[in-house]
């Protein structure tokens, strides 16, 4: 399939304080799974090291800004399907390969941290023999420099996407255990909050659609609340709101959490 011609539509990252413009005219991953392939059969893959990989696989994650999985992502343009972006793998690998001037020390200190995080957290997950098909993946990666196959970059590729969304959980869990009931029921309340998660319901039991959301404020208390407005819905960004306290309770998958049930939800 052909790919996009991207020249027009220029992606700017931050690579080391400078800004690089991205488009696929200018970094080609298309061979990259080919140029593995032939570094193996010369047992040449071998010169690259985790903290490489993975310092690769941290800048392939700022090309997509997401993990795209190894098919890459397509969609229709101009009424033909048609590839709009490479894998995180393929970027990896390319990187690798042919653009490993892109990594940076930034990137280098980042992919130790993360390394650092995942042999702590998976010391007592392996004690507790509880870890993933996945993370047995990942745990092979960190411990062993012999097996770097083409499922073994697949796994890197995904690492820095796994990292950062257990570090969020983490994170939530540790604000999560601060959090109390906002105001009593009934009362009026102007505050900060972020959302977490918001799940789009076509049909409710009282008939419109709209937005089931969880959320926490910037003074760690759980909120969840039904709304029809997208944009408070889908917000990326704290944002300041009025509502009404409808309940007081606890966190649908976690009952030691405390979380307020609002209504009336609107931009303060």
């Amino acid at each position: 399939m052909d790919m996009v011609d991207k020249s027009q539509k220029h992606t700017y990252i931050d690579f080391n304080d400078s800004k690089v413009v991205l488009y696929f005219s200018k970094y080609n991953f298309t061979d990259s799974e080919k140029t593995l392939k032939d570094m193996q059969e010369k047992d040449s893959v071998h010169s690259f090291t985790k903290t490489e990989i993975l310092s690769a696989s941290i800048v392939a994650n700022k090309f997509n800004d997401k993990y795209v999985k190894s098919s890459g992502s397509f969609d229709v343009v101009d009424g033909e399907f048609k590839k709009i972006a490479f894998s995180n793998k393929e970027i990896l690998i390319g990187i690798l390969t042919n653009y490993r001037h892109l990594i940076t020390n930034k990137d280098y200190q980042k992919a130790k941290e993360v390394m650092a995080y995942l042999e702590d957290a998976f010391a007592y997950k392996i004690l507790a023999d509880n870890l993933t098909e996945f993370e047995n993946g990942i745990a092979k990666f960190l411990a062993d420099d012999s097996s770097l196959s083409s499922h073994v970059m697949g796994i890197a590729a995904y690492i820095p996407t796994y990292y950062e969304t257990h570090t969020k959980n983490d994170e939530l869990k540790e604000r999560s255990n601060q959090s109390g009931h906002l105001a009593k029921v009934g009362e009026k309340v102007d505050t900060e909050i972020e959302i977490l998660s918001s799940k789009y319901i076509a049909t409710t039991q009282y008939g419109g659609a709209g937005y089931m959301v969880n959320a926490i404020t910037t003074d760690n208390h759980r909120l969840s609340f039904f709304t029809s407005n997208e944009d408070i819905a889908n917000s990326r960004n704290n944002i300041k709101v009025s509502c009404k306290v409808k309940a007081l309770g606890t966190a649908w998958k976690d009952d030691s959490v405390n979380e307020t049930k609002v209504n009336y939800v609107k931009f303060a």
